[in-house]
Order: structure tokens, then sequence, then C-alpha cells
């Protein structure tokens, strides 16, 4: 249906040339969507349709911060080897490409993603590397689990992960997660140092009536800050191979992000799960969730004479040093009556209601802005309709407070049918915009606004089919009053209605040992020019697979080509760690081509990666952001090693 829908849709809006590319787009299948994504979340995985001595999924699971307390689903960590040259811990939920330093720390994300969380939110930049507890995930075995995984590039590019998980019986698990990143950059001063870890530690009684999930995060971030580079013909004309003495706007420059989260939330049922007196069909909960976070964000700049980057100096013209941190603090309770698990599927399996207390403080330097409180309500439920199709929805209400009057809503459906499944799905959300557009101290910029709620609808429908291996997604967007950094780097409320269609259809074909992997997307934005991507996009994967030495090695050779339409492309501001609009340059309309070679024997994976490899074949244009030129060709290997006890 969805299908029937773009294709009658579409023809009536664009203009013949256009639809033209669009058809050749998602024939070709191109994306810079992530693959490896697709097939590891979805309800297959590629390497699993093809035998072999060696299993593609490990005993261990992930979950997410809050579903293992609630009982949903882990997913099996895999020892497959697709995917095992996207390495990058950004791959799956940002197409950066590296363009602001091998490690790209500054989000840009050209396939529309928009699911602001509810509540006081500071600010969304660097939300990639900035995880909130809800999306923090840890591992469970029943036996000890470890995995190390190991990269490295030129320009002495490292990347580093460590897991480790240890049940102690059947109560009792404790773990922790390392990750760090570090790379010195094509450019000057361009290094970037990522670390982040986290320790967990779950517990459950015996008879399964209370569980408990503890977890601490820290993060660090110091990415240096260069502005991009001074001109872009030193760049297009290719003046010097050595990156390094290409002029940059920003000397002496970086933003240092650290912080840590603290979590720990537990149920506990107020019934037995079998009573004496009978079987009951829902039995009552109480559950609880105290989590404390403290990030703190540090912008430096040296200002040198007759530079013009920024066009305001409010405090200090010789040197920046902006400081903002943000304390947070919340506590929430909720009342819950769960479907006992001795009886079958219902209309309503989950009931939850409960209230939230959230207490946040913001400081621009020395400068404390007053303590900001909300008070929410908020409710869960879900179920199973007509004994086939599950259902789930979700509301919050702010009650007082800063975000007063704030509402969130989602709903879906899921059908699935044989090796078919069917999704459904609604969200609106009524918000007040980020604080930082709100209210801003700094030395290049500054400003109080007083903005109007925001809007947000969105909608859509998902169709998965496991044995043909496609997926097709169909998402519609409306964004009222929507806030964002245009032209001149200051926040704006938009007067206009932004809409936005987003069509993604993804397949994998095999022909016997060879496979072709497609993955395409078209953005289509009816009305508005306040949010920018581009109108289609796409990543081709073509591998030669096969199981050598009676089927102990696993060997994967491939290329792939990822490529977008031209459009104008959001600019960086460093001071902000934000994009703005800009409308002088256009990125994009540039094929990007990177070969690979995957091995797997048992446990052990590695690959060598040459990333780029057609890099000056079509001129020096290739740019994801303006004035941040894509790196050149680089090699890259690593190996990722797991062991299970």
């Amino acid at each position: 249906m969805v299908g029937v829908f773009c294709f009658l849709y579409f023809p009536i809006v664009l203009s013949f040339n256009t639809r033209i590319a669009l058809v050749f787009l998602l024939i070709a299948g191109l994306c810079l969507v992530t693959v490896d994504g697709f097939t590891q979340n979805g309800k297959f995985h590629i390497d699993s349709l093809f035998p072999s001595n060696v299993s593609d999924t490990l005993n261990v699971k992930q979950f997410m911060f809050k579903n293992w307390l609630y009982g949903e689903e882990g997913k099996y960590m895999l020892n497959a080897v697709h995917g095992t040259h996207n390495y990058h811990p950004l791959y799956e939920n940002s197409q950066v490409r590296n363009d602001l330093g091998n490690l790209g720390s500054a989000d840009h994300k050209v396939l529309f993603a928009f699911d602001r969380p509810f509540g006081f939110n500071f600010r969304t930049s660097r939300s990639g590397y900035w995880k909130s507890l809800d999306k923090r995930t840890f591992l469970i075995s029943e036996k000890m689990f470890s995995n190390v995984q190991y990269s490295n590039g030129v320009n002495r590019e490292n990347y580093l992960l460590a897991n480790f998980t240890r049940s102690f019986g059947k109560l009792l698990n404790l773990g922790f997660s390392f990750n760090r990143d570090v790379s010195e950059g094509f450019y000057a001063s361009q290094r970037n140092v990522y670390t982040d870890m986290s320790v967990f530690t779950t517990f459950r009684s015996k008879d399964d009536r209370y569980k408990a999930v503890l977890m601490f995060n820290y993060s660090n971030l110091l990415a240096e800050e260069n502005g991009g580079i001074a001109t872009d013909t030193s760049f297009e004309s290719n003046v010097t191979s050595d990156r390094a003495f290409i002029p940059i706007n920003l000397t002496q420059s970086s933003n240092h992000w650290k912080g840590f989260d603290l979590g720990l939330e537990h149920r506990v049922f107020l019934s037995k799960q079998d009573s004496t007196t009978g079987i009951e069909p829902y039995r009552p909960a109480i559950s609880h969730l105290f989590s404390v976070t403290n990030h703190s964000m540090i912008y430096r700049n040296l200002i040198e004479a007759g530079s013009d980057f920024y066009e305001n100096v409010y405090t200090d013209s010789s040197a920046t040093y902006d400081s903002t941190s943000v304390l947070s603090v919340s506590n929430e309770l909720r009342f819950e009556l769960v479907k006992s698990d001795s009886i079958g599927d219902r209309i309503l399996n989950r009931l939850a209601v409960g209230a939230q207390y959230d207490f946040h403080r913001v400081a621009y330097d020395s400068v404390y802005i007053d303590g900001i409180h909300n008070v929410s309500v908020l409710g869960n439920v879900n179920g199973k309709l007509f004994g086939e199709i599950d259902w789930k929805a979700a509301g919050n209400f702010m009650v007082y407070g800063y975000n007063i009057w704030d509402f969130k809503v989602d709903g879906q459906f899921d059908y699935l049918v044989g090796k078919s499944h069917f999704s459904a799905f609604v969200n609106y959300s009524l918000f007040r915009p980020d604080y930082i557009t709100d209210n801003y101290i700094s030395n290049h910029f500054v400003w109080d606004n007083n903005w109007v709620q925001t809007q947000h609808l969105k909608t859509g429908l998902a169709y998965e089919q496991s044995k043909l291996r496609f997926k097709g997604t169909f998402t519609y967007h409306i964004l009222d009053n929507l806030v964002a950094f245009g032209t001149d780097r200051l926040p704006y409320q938009s007067n206009a209605v932004n809409q936005l269609m987003v069509l993604r259809l993804q397949e994998h074909f095999r022909m016997r040992w060879f496979h072709v992997v497609l993955d395409g997307a078209v953005q289509f934005k009816p009305t508005g020019d306040d949010i920018r991507v581009p109108l289609a996009l796409g990543r081709g994967m073509i591998y030669y697979q096969n199981d050598l030495f009676k089927k102990k090695l696993r060997l994967q050779i491939g290329a792939e080509v990822s490529y977008s339409m031209a459009y104008y492309a959001n600019s960086y501001n460093p001071a902000l760690s934000e994009f703005h609009i800009q409308n002088e340059r256009q990125v994009g309309n540039y094929p990007f081509i990177d070969v690979f070679l995957n091995i797997r024997v048992k446990k052990l994976r590695a690959f060598f990666k040459v990333e780029h490899l057609n890099a000056g074949w079509l001129g020096y244009t290739y740019y994801h952001v303006p004035h941040y030129p894509v790196n050149d060709l680089a090699w890259k290997f690593g190996v990722n090693w797991a062991f299970l006890d």
C-alpha cells in the first residue's frame, strides 16, 4: 500500500526529469542509510540465511536500560561477518562520513528522523555520542562473556571497544563496557578523543517478584574545532596533497564535553505469580526510577587579530571560554497491572499510570539559572487485538513547571503473518523548544527568546518480508512552529508548516556466492524549507561470500557505493555545536566507493577496508557539510574477538 501511494502521489508533484532520477535511484538502491543497522535490528540477518559450522549469534543478549526490567525480549549479539567493516560507532545513526575529522563528532544526518524526548531538553546536538539512559544498553549472559574490538587506520586513528558481563547464579549479573575513539584527522586542528564507559548490574529475586537494574555512565569528548577550511578553492584546486597545510578558519579552538549519568530502576509485584486462592488475571506492581545527570560543555577559542569568523564578541576580545553545565535529577513512580503469565494474551496485557518529578539547573560560566522544576503524569498500555494484532500506546502530560502543557502520545499496531510483518504507527507531541534556543549567554552569542510550543505529528507504515529479505517504510512528518538556526546562526521560529515524506526501500539479493544489498530513500517536502535534506540518497553493496576450509572460515569481499543528490546542506557552528541554514553552497551529487574484505574464524572476525577509493577521480568537490571536505582515501583494519566461557 505504501508503494502504491507513492507511485500515485509523486508523479503529480514532481517534474518528469526528477521522476526519472528518483526511479533510477530506487532501482539502483544506493543508500546512505545504514545497511548494517537494518539487518541487525530486523527480524532476520543476512548471515543467518546461509549454513555454516559457526553460529551467527552468541549466547548473550543486549537490553535497553528499561526493557529488561519490564520483561521485554533482548536482542542476541551477533557473530556475523556481514557489516564487520562498518565498525564506526556512529554508523547506525549518522551518515556523517567523517566530515568533521576521522571521528565525525558533530551529528550530521542526511536521512531525516525526528523524535524529540518528552520533557526538558537543553540541546539535541551530539546525540549520537551523548546517549541518555533510555538509549543505553547492557549485556546479560548465563556464562561469562567478553569481547574486544580494535580498529586502526591512517592518521593515527584508533577505535577500541571492550565489553564484559558475568552472572553470579541466576539472580545477579555484573558488567561493564568501555569505548575509546581517537583520531588526528586529515586537516589542521582536527584531533578528536572520545571516551565512554558504563558499569551496570541487574538483580532479581528467586520468585521474580522484585527486579532492579543499576547503571553508571561516564562520557568525555574532546574535539578540536577548525571551523572548516578557509577557502574552498585551496582544496578543490588540490594545490597540496598534504591536507594539513590547507588554511583553516580556527587554529586554536575546541569543544570539551564531559559528564555522567546514574540511574536506578526497580519494580516489585505486590502478589505472587500463583496464589493459594487461584490464578489472578492481573498482578499489581509498583516501579520506581531515580536518575542523576551532570554534564558540562566548554568551548575555547583564541581570537586572532583580524578574524571575522564570529561576527560578535561580547565579553573578551582575546579569548573565548564558554562554560555550560546542566544538572538534572529525576524521580518517577508507576503503578501497574500486569497480565499473569498463567493466562494467554488479552486485549489489555499491561496498564501503567504514574507521575514524574524533574529538577534541572543550568549554569553559564558562574551564572546559575534558577532551578527548573517539572511535574508530569504518564501512562502506558499494551495488549493484543483479535488474538493476532499487537498494540501499544503511551502518553505523557506536563501539569506543572517550565514545560507546562507539553504533551506526547504514541501508538503502534503490529501484525505478523507468516514471514510478513506489518506495522502502523502515529506519534504526536506538543513541546517547548530546546532550552539553549530560548536562553543562552556566551562570548559570541547572546539571546533571550520566548517561543510558542512546537507541534510534531509523525505517522507511517512499515512492511517487512523476511523470506524475500525486503523492508519498506513510509513516514510522514508535520512540524509546526519549528525552531531552527538561521543564516545568521541565530535561532528563529518558523512561520511555515514543514511537511516531510520519507520513503525507504531495502532489499538483499543472493545469486549463489554473490550478494547485492540495496537500500534507497526519497525525501519529499510538500511545504516548508526549514529542514534541509537531499531529495534522494542511497547505498548499494555487492560482495562475494563463501565458506572455505570445511566451512570453518567465512570470506566476504566486496564494494560499497553511496550517493546523495545535491542540496543546500546546513553549515556547522563550532561555538554552539549546532548546524544552521545556508543558501550559498550545494553539496552532494558525488559517489563514494569503498572496498572491503571481511573474514570470520569461529569467534574471531576481522576486516580490511579502503574508504573513498575514488578520491580525486571526479575532481575535488566532495563535501557533506559546506567547507568541511570528506576525508580522502584512507585504509582501515580491525578485529573483533568474542569470548564465551
